[in-house]
């Protein structure tokens, strides 16, 4: 074997081995910050009823928002319109000055009439109201 020839062979193996310890540190690199479980921890002093009691209070609380669909735009409360998304007091509130003031409300696009509702926010309402 010449001397060209050993270069090249050492340099090979000092390549694979180059290669091997770069493979090392990036497995332990995605270990060590790797995304860590949690484990859980449960309380001593809640009962399974007390929990069942919590998600039944909580199913109650959306099953009768969904039951409240559609809501009637010209006899709605301020709370009925509220629970519409992204529709809060003063929204709720100039829908119901505007409706007292100019009576039933005919159209949806009538809406964009008040200052401060825009497409957006009559879209959202033909989704969640109806015109009574």
């Amino acid at each position: 074997m010449n001397e060209e020839e050993r270069i090249s062979k050492n340099l090979l193996i000092f390549m694979f081995l180059g290669c091997l310890l770069l493979l090392i540190l990036i497995a332990g690199f995605c270990v060590f910050y790797s995304p860590k479980t949690i484990t859980p921890t449960f309380s001593e002093n809640v009962s399974d009823s007390e929990i069942y009691t919590e998600i039944k209070t909580s199913s109650d609380k959306i099953s009768e928002n969904i039951d409240v669909f559609p809501i009637k735009i010209n006899s709605a409360t301020s709370e009925e319109l509220q629970l519409i998304p992204n529709i809060g007091p003063s929204t709720a509130k100039l829908i119901i000055e505007y409706r007292n003031e100019y009576g039933t409300i005919v159209s949806f696009r009538e809406l964009l009439s008040i200052d401060g509702i825009g497409e957006k926010t009559v879209e959202i309402l033909k989704e969640y109201c109806i015109i009574n």
